[in-house]
Order: structure tokens, then sequence, then C-alpha cells
């Protein structure tokens, strides 16, 4: 019909479960989209168990799932999201810099606030990370030798 128009449907967003304390960046945000269309991302902080995050990503109605925790946590993560379907992804930090200066480290900060975070250690030694790239994790295998 001349002068109608069909309500054009809004894209699907993908869930995106963000577990870590800290938020992600702008440009982990733009590269998800990128990569995902329009995403909705549910941070939580605090979790007890691989089971727990699975249980918070049905319930949020989570893809993807992009852990920020313990190697040995992830690696369980990973072989449950495999049973239910979920795609865990890992940020690819590269180290931009090492200092104990705090006024270096907001000055390479704010070159590439959208990229870079910066973190602190208990010794005083602080780096200042960038974000390379989303990679997803397939397996987590330790192998060790006698030491």
């Amino acid at each position: 019909m001349k002068g109608s128009a069909e309500p054009v449907a809004e894209q699907q967003r993908t869930v995106v479960l963000w577990v870590s304390r800290h938020r992600p960046l702008p440009a982990q945000i733009a590269e998800l989209e990128r990569k995902l269309g329009p995403v909705e991302i549910v941070q939580v902080e605090h979790v007890p168990n691989a089971e727990h995050v699975i249980e918070v990503a049905k319930r949020v109605g989570a893809r993807v799932i992009v852990p920020v925790l313990p190697l040995s946590f992830i690696a369980r993560l990973v072989e449950e999201a495999g049973r239910h379907g979920y795609t865990v992804l890992m940020a690819r930090m590269e180290a931009v810099a090492t200092t104990r200066s705090v006024d270096e480290a907001r000055r390479l900060l704010y070159e590439a606030p959208e990229r870079r975070s910066i973190t602190t250690y208990a010794d005083g030694t602080i780096r200042v990370f960038e974000f390379v790239r989303f990679e997803r994790i397939k397996k987590v295998e330790v192998v060790t030798e006698p030491w």
C-alpha cells in the first residue's frame, strides 16, 4: 500500500556474560558488536564456581561468556560451556609498559583510553595493557614435567 511502511524489526541483541570485576573497554564492546551485532553486556563480579556461571548464563539468556578468572576456573568453565553450547572468549591483552610511575602509567592510558587499562600489583609495579582481540577458548591444557 502506498504511504504505509512495514515496521523494521530491531536486530536481536546477543547477551554477553562478562565475568570480571572490571567493565569491558569500549574497544572490547566495539569488537563484540563487530562480530555479533548489537550486544547486551551482563556483568557478574563474584562467582563461586563454573556451574554457577553457567546457571547465570542460562538465566540471563547469554550466548557468549567472557571470563577474567584464574586458569583452573576457566578450564572447568570451558568444559561446562561446551556441554551447554556457550562460546567462551578471552580478551587478548598486550603489555604496553611496566613502570612504577603512576604519572607515566596514566599518560600511556590516556593515549588510548578506549583500548587500554592499568593493573597495579602488590609490589608497586604498574602495567599498562592494550586490548588486541578476542580469542575463543576451545580447551585449557596444562602440560607439566618433573622438576
